[in-house]
C-alpha cells in the first residue's frame, strides 16, 4: 500500500514538471528575464558570502581557536590619536607570571632575515618567539622538536626550526636536516626540527616590515631568548597572543590584565610612571585573535557589502515576484479551468511550485557558475592585505546558500498564483471583466517596485558617499612624490658587516653606484617607507631645556633612520637643509643631527622656529644627550592619506636592513631594477634585494581597502539601478496593457496625445517619488552603518542624497517612455473592439 500511494504522486510530480519546462520554454521572454534576474543576484550574493565567509566567519586554523585572544596595549598619542602598541618585555613577564585568565601565554616579532649560500642569498620570514608560543598555538612538530624553555633563555642555544613549506622548498622534505647547521645573516643556527604543516602566525609583528600581509608564514622560528631580569624599556615591539582558560571570556581577561597594570609603576618605575599612564591613556586589551586580525572597519566593509548584495537580490527577486503576478493574470482561465476538472490544492500547488521552483533552481545553477567567475574578479582587484584572502574559494556552504536561495525564492513565487485559485472558477462566469487585476493586486505590484526604488537609492547613496570618500582621500597630499621612485630593501648579513665602519661603506658604496646608472636622479635609505610601516610602535621625546613635569604630556612619534638622499629621492619638501653624510658618525652608527616635521615642532615648540633646537629620543644617548635640528619637514601623512599629519623625528644613522628609494626618469622605474641586480651581485652577491615595489604602488595600496569596498558598491549600486529601471518598466508596461480600453476611451472622446502621456508617465513618477521618499528616510537610518568607511564626508551629505534622488527619477522616467510611446499611439477604434 506505501507503495502505490506514493507512485501516483511521483507521476504527479513528473508530469508537473514536465508540463512546466515547456510551459517556460514557450514563454521565453518571461523565463530569460526571470532566469537571468535571479541567476544575477544569487550569483553575486553567493560570491560576496563567500569572501565574507573566508574572511569573517570561519574559525582560525588553529586548535581551540575561538579561545585564542590577542594581547595588546592601546593608547592616545598626542597629536596621532588612537595607536595600538604591542607588548614590552616587561609587561610580557609580568603578564604571564601574575594572570588568573590564561592557560598559556606567549609573544612573538617577524622580520626578514638571510640565509646565506657559498654565491648567493635567500630572503626568509623569521620570526623572533618565545617557547610559549607553540603551546599556546597548541602546535606540533612534524619532524624533530619545537623550541623548548631550555631554548629561550638569555644567551642560550643558537636554534632554529625550520617551517614546514620552507621545509619542502629548500630541502625537499629530507629528515635528515635535524642536526645540520643553517647559515643565516644572524650566524650559523642548528636546525632542531620542523613545524607542522599550515602554521603560520596570525599578523606581521608590531615592526615587520612586510605590513602588506594580512598574516605571516614563517620560513624560520627561531627562540626570542629575553631575559625575565631585564633591563626593561617603555618599548612595545612584541605581539601577545594568549590562550583563555576554559569559561573565561575576553572581557574577564582584560579585567585581570588592567588589574595587573596598576602595578606597573610599583614594579618598573623606571619605565611605567603613573603620569605616563593616565596622560596617554595607556591601557591594556584582549581582543578575540580573529576581531583582531579583520580589525573593525574591514569586518564592517564586509558586512555592508554583503547587505548590499543582499539588497540586491530583494530587488531582483520583486522584479520576478512581478513578472509572476503578470502571469498569473494572463493564466487565470487556466487555473480555473483546472480547479473546475477537479484539481484540488495539492495538485494547483504541485503545478505552480514546479514552475517557479524549476526556474529559481536553474537560476541557482547558473549563480553558482557566475559567483564563481565573480569570486575570481573579487580576488584580482581585492587588497593583499584582507586576512585569509587565500583562502577563498566556492564550497560546500557556498552552494547550499545559492540553493537555499533558489528554494526560498521558488515557494515564494509558487505562492502567488496559488493564493487567487480559489476564485478562479467564478471568473468562468464573469468573463474577460474577471480576467483584469484586482485592486489588491495592483497595490502589490506597485509597493514591490516602490520598495525596489527606495532600497536602489540606500545602495546608491551608499555608494555615493563612497565615492566621495575615496575622491576626498585621493586629493589628500601625502607630502612627498610618489612617481618614477622605485623602493626595495637589502638585508646586510651580520657574518660579513660585523661593524658600523663597514656597514657604513658598504650602503655609501651602494648608493653611489646606484646613483650612477642611467636614468637614476636620486638614491636615498631609510628604515620606515611613509605610507607602509610608518606608526607600527613609537619613542618618547623631549625638547633640550624642558623637563617634564607629571601633567605634561611627552609625544611618543616614530623615529626612523634616514640616509643621505631620501628626502630628495620621495620629492619630501624640507625647509632648512637634509642630511649629508657627513652628519653620519660611522663608529656609532649615530649622528648628532635631526629632521623632523612641522606636526612636532608645533606640539613641542608651538610658534616657534625650531631650526638649531635640541630633540632627545628616548632620553640620553651615549655621547649626544640631544640631537641638533636641522631641517623641517612642513607636511607629511606617512601613517596613512587618513590620519593626521605625522609626528615623526628622522635621524640620520645607518642600518643594516635599510629600504632603499630610487628616483628615476623612467615611466616605469621597476625597469631599472635588473641593472641593480647586477650590481648588486658585483660587489657582494650575497646581500639580496627585497620586496622591491614601485612608490605608486604603495600609495595605492595605502587605499587599496577603500577603492575595493567602493567598487564593489558602486557594482551593486548600478544593478540595483538597472533592476529598478526594469521594475519600473514592467509595472507601467502592464499598466498600459491593462489600461488600453480606458486609454481608447478618453482618445475617443477628444484626449489629446500629450494627455495620455502625462497619465502614464505621471503613475510611474508617483511610484518614483514614493520609492525616494521612502528611500531617503531609510538611507538616513542605514548610512550610520558606513560612518566608519567615511572619510571627510558626512553619511547624510545632501549633495549625495540629491544626487542619487534625480538620478533614481530620471531612471524611472526613461524607463517610462517605451510605454508611454506606446500607449500615447493606441488607436481607439482598435482598442475598443478588442475590449
Amino acid at each position: 500500500m506505501p507503495d502505490r500511494s506514493r507512485i501516483p504522486l511521483f507521476e504527479v510530480i513528473t508530469r508537473e514538471v514536465r508540463h512546466s519546462a515547456r510551459l517556460l520554454l514557450r514563454t521565453p521572454a518571461f523565463s530569460l528575464i526571470a532566469f537571468v534576474t535571479l541567476a544575477i543576484g544569487i550569483g553575486a550574493t553567493t560570491a560576496i558570502y563567500t569572501v565574507l565567509d573566508a574572511v569573517a566567519l570561519r574559525p582560525l586554523a588553529y586548535r581551540n581557536a575561538d579561545r585564542l585572544v590577542s594581547i595588546l596595549h592601546p593608547a592616545t598619542v598626542p597629536g596621532n590619536g588612537e595607536s595600538k602598541w604591542g607588548l614590552s618585555s616587561a609587561g610580557y613577564f609580568y603578564f604571564k607570571a601574575h594572570n588568573h585568565s590564561f592557560e598559556d601565554f606567549g609573544g612573538y616579532t617577524t622580520s626578514s632575515a638571510i640565509v646565506v649560500g657559498d654565491q648567493s642569498s635567500e630572503e626568509v620570514r623569521e620570526a623572533d618567539v618565545t617557547a610559549s608560543i607553540f603551546s599556546t598555538l597548541d602546535v606540533r612538530a612534524a619532524v624533530g622538536r619545537l623550541i623548548g624553555p631550555s631554548d629561550d633563555v638569555p644567551h642560550g642555544p643558537a636554534v632554529v626550526v625550520l617551517g614546514y613549506d620552507y621545509w619542502q622548498r629548500r630541502f625537499g622534505g629530507d629528515r635528515n636536516v635535524v642536526g645540520t647547521i643553517l647559515q643565516t645573516s644572524s650566524g650559523p643556527l642548528q636546525i632542531i626540527g620542523v613545524t607542522e604543516q599550515g602554521l603560520s602566525l596570525p599578523k606581521p609583528g608590531p615592526f615587520a616590515s612586510t605590513s602588506d600581509l594580512a598574516s605571516f608564514g614563517v620560513d624560520l622560528w627561531r627562540p626570542i631568548q629575553l631575559d625575565p631580569a631585564g633591563p626593561f624599556y617603555n618599548s612595545h615591539q612584541y605581539s601577545g597572543i594568549g590562550r583563555l582558560r576554559s569559561g573565561v571570556t575576553p572581557a574577564a581577561a582584560q579585567r585581570d590584565l588592567a588589574n595587573l597594570m596598576r602595578d606597573f609603576p610599583t614594579q618598573y618605575p623606571q619605565v611605567y610612571s603613573t603620569a605616563f599612564m593616565q596622560k596617554f591613556n595607556f591601557r591594556v586589551g584582549v581582543v578575540p585573535l580573529r576581531d583582531e586580525m579583520l580589525g573593525p572597519k574591514l569586518a564592517n566593509a564586509l558586512w555592508v557589502l554583503f547587505g548590499a548584495v543582499a539588497v540586491v537580490l530583494f530587488i531582483a527577486c520583486a522584479n520576478v515576484a512581478n513578472l509572476f503576478i503578470v502571469r498569473m493574470e494572463s493564466r487565470r482561465r487556466e487555473s480555473a479551468i483546472r480547479t473546475a476538472l477537479g484539481a484540488d490544492r495539492l495538485h494547483m500547488a504541485l503545478h505552480f511550485l514546479s514552475e517557479s521552483l524549476l526556474l529559481t533552481l536553474s537560476a541557482a545553477v547558473a549563480g553558482v557558475v557566475i559567483a564563481r567567475v565573480g569570486l575570481g574578479a573579487i580576488l584580482a582587484i581585492a587588497p593583499t592585505d584582507i586576512p585569509r584572502l587565500a583562502t577563498v574559494s566556492l564550497n560546500g556552504w557556498s552552494i547550499v546558500l545559492a540553493f537555499a536561495l533558489a528554494i526560498i525564492a521558488g515557494v515564494v513565487f509558487g505562492l502567488i498564483p496559488l493564493a487567487r485559485t480559489t476564485v478562479d472558477v467564478n471568473t468562468l462566469r464573469e468573463g474577460a471583466r474577471g480576467m483584469t487585476a484586482s485592486t489588491g493586486q495592483r497595490a502589490v505590484r506597485s509597493a514591490l517596485v516602490v520598495g525596489q526604488v527606495a532600497l536602489a537609492l540606500v545602495l546608491l547613496a551608499t555608494a555615493g558617499l563612497m565615492l566621495r570618500s575615496f575622491a576626498n582621500l585621493r586629493n589628500v597630499k601625502p607630502g612627498l612624490d610618489p612617481s618614477g621612485v622605485l623602493t626595495f630593501e637589502t638585508i646586510l648579513p651580520s657574518t660579513e658587516f660585523k661593524n658600523g665602519p663597514s656597514v657604513t661603506a658598504f650602503l655609501r658604496q651602494f648608493q653611489q653606484r646606484v646613483a650612477a646608472l642611467p636614468g637614476v636622479t636620486r638614491v636615498g635609505a631609510s628604515t620606515s617607507l611613509p605610507l607602509q610601516d610608518f606608526g607600527s610602535g613609537c619613542t618618547a621625546v623631549g625638547r633640550e631645556g624642558l623637563v617634564f613635569g607629571p601633567n605634561d604630556k611627552p609625544p611618543c612619534v616614530a623615529t626612523p633612520q634616514a640616509l643621505p638622499g631620501f628626502f630628495e629621492s620621495l620629492g619630501i619638501q624640507v625647509r632648512g637643509r637634509t642630511p649629508v653624510w657627513s652628519d653620519v658618525d660611522p663608529n656609532a652608527q649615530a649622528s648628532t643631527v635631526a629632521v623632523v616635521t612641522q606636526a612636532l615642532a608645533n606640539d613641542l615648540w608651538p610658534g616657534q622656529d625650531v631650526i638649531g633646537k635640541g630633540i632627545s629620543i628616548g632620553g640620553t644617548r651615549g655621547l649626544h644627550q640631544y640631537y641638533r635640528i636641522i631641517g623641517v619637514v612642513p607636511e607629511l601623512r606617512a601613517q596613512g592619506l587618513d590620519q593626521p599629519a605625522t609626528e615623526v623625528v628622522f635621524t640620520a644613522e645607518v642600518n643594516r636592513d635599510p629600504v632603499w628609494t630610487v628616483k628615476t626618469t623612467r615611466g616605469n622605474p621597476a625597469e631599472i631594477l635588473p641593472s641593480i641586480r647586477q650590481m648588486l651581485g658585483e660587489l657582494n652577491p650575497r646581500v639580496p634585494i627585497v620586496n622591491p615595489r614601485t612608490m605608486s604602488d604603495v600609495v595605492a595600496r595605502s587605499t587599496a581597502r577603500a577603492s575595493f569596498v567602493m567598487t564593489l558598491l558602486v557594482i551593486a549600486g548600478v544593478m540595483a539601478l538597472l533592476l529598478s529601471a526594469v521594475g519600473i518598466y514592467g509595472v507601467i508596461s502592464y499598466l498600459v496593457t491593462q489600461r488600453r480600453s480606458e486609454i481608447g476611451v478618453r482618445m475617443a472622446l477628444g484626449a489629446r496625445m500629450p494627455q495620455v502621456a502625462a497619465l502614464v508617465l505621471g503613475e510611474s513618477m508617483r511610484l518614483a517619488v514614493a520609492g525616494v521618499i521612502i528611500g531617503l528616510i531609510a538611507a538616513l537610518l542605514a548610512m550610520r552603518l558606513v560612518r566608519s568607511l567615511l572619510f571627510e564626508v558626512s553619511p547624510a551629505d545632501p549633495l549625495v542624497l540629491a544626487a542619487t534622488s534625480v538620478t533614481l527619477l530620471v531612471i524611472a522616467a526613461v524607463a517610462s517612455l517605451a510605454p508611454t510611446r506606446r500607449a500615447a499611439k493606441i488607436d481607439p477604434v482598435e482598442a475598443m473592439r478588442s475590449s
